[in-house]
């Protein structure tokens, strides 16, 4: 007598089901590329993605700021997704980087924005800045790119920062996201 597998069917399906549900997806640098308009106001010493281990990526960045103290920075940061080039895509925030810091859930999206550097940068206080803006082994993870809501593909994320009034430099960083299906 053959005994029916459908069952055993449904069983594996509802489980396949289940470990997708929980998945988060993949958030990954492709490529990060760094200027700074004014040599005599800064420059990048380092700015380069390397391979920490299988799969993994850090973000290494070194600004090395040539007139000390800075003391009004503002910074606008612009999502792109690529769709034949890259288009303008759900956020554009320009915030006072000073008065962030003071009050940081003030602006939400620049706070999850600037909650992913933290942890690896010396930029975490208020102003002045009396030192150089270092980035060390920034690695992403899939719990950043869940609190973002964004469907799978190709994006650009546009950091420009101004000081005393005046645009010094840009850091276009170019990120993955696979979620395996659009949210």
């Amino acid at each position: 007598m053959m005994v029916p597998s459908i069952p055993f069917r449904v069983f594996t399906f509802a489980a396949l089901m289940l470990i997708l549900h929980e998945t988060e997806g993949i958030f990954k640098y492709k490529n990060i590329k760094c200027k700074c308009y004014e040599k005599s106001y800064c420059e990048f010493t380092t700015c380069e993605l390397k391979v920490l281990g299988r799969g993994i990526v850090g973000l290494n960045m070194h600004a090395q700021m040539n007139q000390l103290p800075v003391t009004r920075v503002k910074a606008q940061v612009t999502t792109f997704r690529r769709f034949s080039g890259y288009r303008p895509f759900l956020y554009n925030v320009t915030v006072d980087v000073c008065g962030f810091m003071k009050n940081p859930k003030r602006y939400p999206f620049f706070f999850m924005v600037h909650d992913a550097i933290r942890n690896f940068s010396n930029f975490n206080h208020s102003c002045p800045y009396n030192h150089d803006i270092i980035i060390n082994r920034m690695v992403l993870t899939d719990e950043m790119i869940s609190k973002i809501p964004v469907p799978s593909g190709y994006y650009k994320l546009l950091i420009s920062m101004a000081s005393e009034g005046i645009w010094r430099g840009e850091v276009e960083a170019y990120v993955e996201v696979n979620v395996g299906y659009d949210r």
